[in-house]
């Protein structure tokens, strides 16, 4: 998110301006501020970009579990029904809404900043009175005059010869030097980190170690006294453009600095405070990113047939490419009766959770075998809009909780090339007639929270479940893919997952015409199964277990 990114930002600028002020600002080594100045200001927008992977292999072995097992379990802690009815307009996303407000300032500072160099070239044109390779002379009338611009230096006609040289002597440091870098950089800045006042005090001291570069240069060749005088007397206002001006109010640090003694060159050590403040920084501000490596072997079986399928499965992390395996979905031989198991096949391999980038697509599709039809599984996200069912204890939305599984979910599908069709991408009230999936989908999964204990237990059940309708017409297939479902969530670690499927009298699940299941992630009032789900690796390591038991379910 751009706004955590920025927050981020701001903080590490904080830490390197209170170490600047504090030790470094009072040192008469002029240039190894200006160093000092200018990267530890890029470093603090690379801070927080840089990710630190660490990675953990875990090696999980799904036992075999016949179909003759499947139980129910009747009861339920609460059943989530919406009355149908029309949608709701969109409510406002105040955090987008936030983004949108932040990047039109930012642009329209950036276009005040061209717009007033444009200002500046105009005026040096009206007031110009002669111009060489370098030195432009304009009227006294000029308000830009006495400074540099880029590699133009302006200087008052009106002014003594004497104090003309001193003036180009002071501006041809500033070009020499290549100050309108550090300008333009700055200035570029203060335009992102436009509502974060650190950037303009930071801002305030660039300038201010220019003039003192300046200064340094410009005094080896005139008396401190009548060179401070001039400065008094050409004074004018700071304009915080690109321009460097020769003398800009206030004066009181720079004339301080016209007589402070040099330091002595062993105070230098001081920079070396500079190391552990970055280390500091990056440590509270590098991302930090867990890659579980997890090598699955899948052991499958079936009564009447004695044929086992042993099946490690990989799906390798790639990055910026869209070339994946097209036989993740592979078998050596399907029987006419679609009882037969897939002959048995061993493929090497680990699944990185994390190692594909969000940004990456992957051009690969799942297909029936039997069918050749693409598979597509149909995933709901409860609730929605002015329907926001139940809060946890700290006021979260179920309907928020529930939105964010599914869109965890379909990235994780996107990395694996499974086809997951959302029926709610956004805060929106949906009927539940509306919401029931096509004939041509595969399968279709509702997400949602338990949110109540059962009647005399004083702890709800906080795990997670599976739940089917055993009055839909076609609940053979529905127990089928809730089987597979449970069977791959029954790995998961840190969470409790109840062993056996629920039966539930819910809309979605009875009226589906393809095999449909609820899973509860968890109770919204316990904050131990609250906690475990906010996390999103976790969310993405459940993701990937639906997303297994989803493709269990294709090849049986």
């Amino acid at each position: 998110m751009i706004l955590i990114y920025l927050l981020k930002v701001s903080v590490c600028l904080l830490v390197f301006f209170a170490t600047y002020k504090l030790l470094l600002s009072r040192l008469t080594f002029f240039r190894l501020n200006r160093i000092y100045l200018l990267s530890t200001l890029l470093i603090s927008f690379v801070i927080p970009a840089l990710t630190i992977e660490h990675k953990q292999e875990v090696v999980v072995v799904n036992q075999p579990v016949l179909n003759s097992a499947i139980s129910y379990s009747n009861d339920r802690s609460v059943e989530h029904e919406v009355i149908d009815g029309s949608s709701n307009p969109y409510s406002i996303n105040w955090l987008k809404l936030a983004a949108f407000a932040y990047l039109f300032i930012a642009g329209a500072l950036a276009i005040r900043n061209l717009f007033m160099m444009g200002l500046i070239k105009r005026s040096l044109r009206k007031f110009m009175i002669s111009k060489t390779d370098s030195v432009i002379l304009v009227s006294a009338d000029s308000k830009i005059k006495n400074c540099s611009f880029f590699n133009k230096i302006i200087i008052d006609s009106s002014l003594p010869k004497p104090e003309q040289e001193l003036v180009l002597r002071h501006e041809s440091v500033h070009v020499n030097q290549r100050h309108v870098i550090d300008k333009l950089v700055v200035n570029l800045a203060a335009c992102i980190l436009w509502f974060n006042p650190v950037i303009y005090f930071w801002r305030s001291e660039i300038d201010n170690n220019h003039e003192f570069l300046a200064d340094e240069a410009t005094i080896e060749i005139v008396d401190k006294g009548s060179y401070a005088s001039l400065l008094l007397n050409l004074a004018m206002p700071s304009n915080g453009l690109v321009v460097n001006g020769f003398s800009k109010l206030p004066l009181k640090n720079r004339i301080t600095m016209l007589y402070k003694k040099p330091d002595s060159g062993f105070q230098k050590i001081t920079y070396l405070i500079v190391i552990p403040v970055i280390s500091i920084c990056c440590f509270a501000f590098v991302n930090k990113k867990e890659v579980l490596i997890r090598k699955i072997e899948i052991v499958n079986s079936k009564i009447g047939n004695q044929s086992k399928v042993t099946e490690k499965r990989v799906v390798i992390g790639l990055k910026n490419t869209t070339d994946l395996v097209s036989n993740l979905v592979k078998a050596d031989t399907i029987s006419s009766n679609k009882q037969s198991l897939l002959s048995s096949n061993v493929i090497n391999s680990a699944l990185d959770l994390d190692e594909i980038p969000k940004y990456t697509t992957i051009n690969a599709e799942i297909r029936d075998l039997a069918t050749n039809r693409e598979l597509v599984l149909v995933v709901d996200a409860g609730h929605g809009g002015q329907d926001g069912a139940t809060k946890s204890p700290s006021g979260i939305a179920e309907k928020d909780l529930n939105l964010r599984a599914v869109q965890i979910l379909k990235e994780e599908a996107d990395k694996r090339g499974i086809k997951v069709v959302l029926t709610r991408d956004r805060d929106k009230m949906i009927p539940l007639r509306n919401r029931l999936p096509g004939e041509n989908a595969t399968a279709f999964i509702s997400i949602h929270y338990n949110s109540m204990p059962k009647p005399n237990m004083k702890v709800p059940f906080e795990g997670v479940e599976v739940i089917v309708s055993k009055q839909n017409p076609n609940i053979k297939y529905a127990e089928q893919f809730g089987f597979n479902i449970l069977k791959s969530l029954n790995s998961l670690n840190g969470m409790t997952v109840r062993d056996s499927l629920k039966n539930a009298n819910l809309f979605l699940l009875r009226e589906s015409k393809v095999p449909a299941i609820v899973i509860e992630l968890g109770n919204i009032n316990s904050e131990k199964s609250l906690a475990y789900f906010s996390d999103e690796k976790n969310l993405r390591i459940v993701s990937n277990l639906i997303l297994d038991g989803f493709t269990a379910y294709t090849k049986s």
